[in-house]
């Protein structure tokens, strides 16, 4: 999508503060963002890192160095918050994270080394020396919830949100499709072959740049045995008696409760 005016700043009516992954509201029940002058005093005090403005669409972006300090009547929420809260900023919002993370990666240009520059008209960074174009990186993975009669296979990790089972879930690699990279994961996982794979839906995900989507899976035969990897446990779970699972607002939850 062409874009104007991407990378220059003109403070729109939404402006998203980051400090991290951390979002800056209003210090009040509902969630509101600060006003334009607690964007420019973070500006006029040298508290932000990177900026840029995505003018057809509506809205600013501002990333403040990590020793940033809370601004007055102001608070920091995990951005999480908006997604489990079903809020209609959550998807803006989660682009101009993900946006905010890519240009934090994207300085230099990997075929010359030359500066990049935000281009003019698309939403793109281009080379001050081979004029090479670089766009915004995105990865694919998918997510697999596997039926085996009135029970789902769910996993636990070892390293990360080690109390909180989910679906099995890996990044799609090159040279497979969609379906081959399931049978993959849940196979290089737990040791499970599976079959009857069918499509459901899809989620961006700015943690940092996750495009996921979701299948369902028939159990085709295998018992569960742990490869060495990342996982603590895997188990059958009756839908009616599940154990602590993501929160609502990820496309996980939505997968297990059988809302997709």
């Amino acid at each position: 999508m062409s874009m104007s005016n991407f990378g220059l700043l003109h403070i729109e009516e939404m402006c998203f503060i980051f400090r991290g992954s951390e979002l800056l509201l209003r210090n009040i029940p509902d969630i509101e963002l600060p006003s334009e002058e607690v964007v420019r005093k973070c500006l006029k005090e040298n508290f932000g890192r990177d900026w840029f403005t995505e003018k057809t669409m509506g809205y600013s972006a501002v990333h403040l160095e990590s020793d940033a300090p809370t601004p007055a009547e102001c608070r920091w929420v995990r951005l999480r918050i908006l997604f489990h809260e079903n809020n209609p900023l959550a998807p803006l919002a989660g682009r101009a994270l993900g946006l905010l993370n890519w240009r934090k990666s994207a300085r230099f240009c990997s075929f010359c080394g030359g500066a990049l520059v935000d281009d003019k008209y698309e939403t793109a960074r281009r080379c001050s020396a081979c004029d090479r174009v670089l766009y915004p990186r995105l990865s694919p993975a998918v997510m697999i919830l596997v039926q085996k009669g009135d029970t789902i296979l769910l996993i636990r990790h070892s390293d990360r949100n080690t109390d909180t089972y989910t679906c099995i879930a890996g990044y799609i690699e090159h040279g497979e499709s969609l379906e081959e990279c399931a049978v993959r994961e849940v196979r290089e996982e737990t040791s499970l072959e599976i079959a009857n794979i069918h499509y459901l839906g899809s989620q961006y995900w700015p943690y940092p740049d996750q495009l996921m989507t979701v299948f369902r899976a028939d159990w085709a035969g295998g018992e569960i045995f742990l490869q060495d990897g990342d996982l603590e446990e895997a188990a059958w779970f009756h839908r009616d008696r599940l154990p602590e699972i993501p929160k609502p607002g990820t496309i996980a939850y939505r997968l297990i409760r059988g809302f997709l």
